[in-house]
């Protein structure tokens, strides 16, 4: 009997310690929390529209790629600092950089009865019928952002707690095109002065001439993700949504650009480190 009895003391004691361990996790909550994660962008939207030369120069129309929702996937980084006011909502401000280092658009049309297929951003320098130099322009851009997120958790002080947050943001777009034909041009010779009269010149949005370098906008970034808390004080989150950056109209059409904002899906993976317990909440 005494042999019996010993494996329910262990289970006992045991189950004594998961519950006083939970009890004590529910029961001091920390009111302050430092996030930071890494992330994965995904462009979304329309990839191309109807092109027209609003001074009438061009008697037809052809389709012309539109400028965010070419870019391929990029990167995030985000640190922020969220505030538990309760059991329930929490509140934070965070500051966040994405970078997206390829754009890409491949144009299709149809020629002497052949099916072609061109990089839009692909170039040649020819001399009669020889071909000098040919190559790829680049378009890359780079995200800063500064937003504020309330956040509703739905399982606080859990082990597992899933939450939803939408997010105001405030944000600095810059967007960098890379015109290679122009440093090619140059060492073969060519002045730059006459190149860049030439590149001027160009009506065309394929031109990208007067990309805006940079863009203020507001945008939003509605979500939903997890925390497993791994202790009291450390814990692993993950989440997403969708992101909308609105891009100032002018700038795009300065820029002979076809009005547009910046939409993404989001991804992103992260720690957190609590700290500042507390009994109030």
């Amino acid at each position: 009997m005494i042999a019996m009895k010993t494996p329910y003391k262990i289970f006992t004691i045991i189950v004594v310690l998961v519950i006083s361990t939970t009890v004590s996790f529910a029961q001091f909550e920390n009111k302050v929390t430092l996030n930071f994660s890494l992330g994965a962008i995904q462009p979304i939207g329309q990839k191309e529209y109807i092109y027209q030369a609003p001074n009438g120069y061009y008697t037809n129309t052809w389709l012309m790629p539109y400028l965010f929702s070419n870019f391929k996937q990029g990167a995030s980084f985000t640190g922020a600092l969220m505030f538990n006011l309760n059991r329930v909502f929490s509140v934070g401000v965070g500051v966040g950089v994405e970078r997206i280092g390829n754009w890409e658009y491949i144009d299709e049309y149809t020629a002497n009865g052949e099916r072609i297929e061109n990089n839009f951003l692909s170039w040649t320098i020819t001399q009669e019928d020889y071909i000098l130099d040919e190559g790829v322009n680049e378009l890359n851009m780079n995200n800063f952002s500064i937003g504020v997120f309330p956040r509703v958790n739905l399982a606080y002080g859990k082990r597992f707690n899933p939450y939803l947050f939408v997010e105001v943001t405030f944000n600095y777009t810059d967007i960098n095109y890379v015109d290679k034909r122009r440093d090619s041009w140059i060492e073969l010779g060519g002045s730059e002065q006459e190149y860049d009269d030439w590149y001027n010149s160009l009506t065309s949005p394929s031109a990208y001439n007067n990309t805006p370098q940079r863009s203020f906008g507001v945008g939003l970034y509605p979500g939903l993700g997890f925390d497993i808390n791994l202790s009291s004080n450390m814990g692993i989150f993950m989440h997403g949504g969708y992101s909308f950056i609105s891009i100032n109209k002018s700038d795009l059409e300065d820029a002979n650009l076809e009005p547009e904002n910046f939409h993404t899906a989001k991804v992103e993976v992260g720690l957190k480190f609590s700290f500042l317990r507390s009994k109030d909440i």
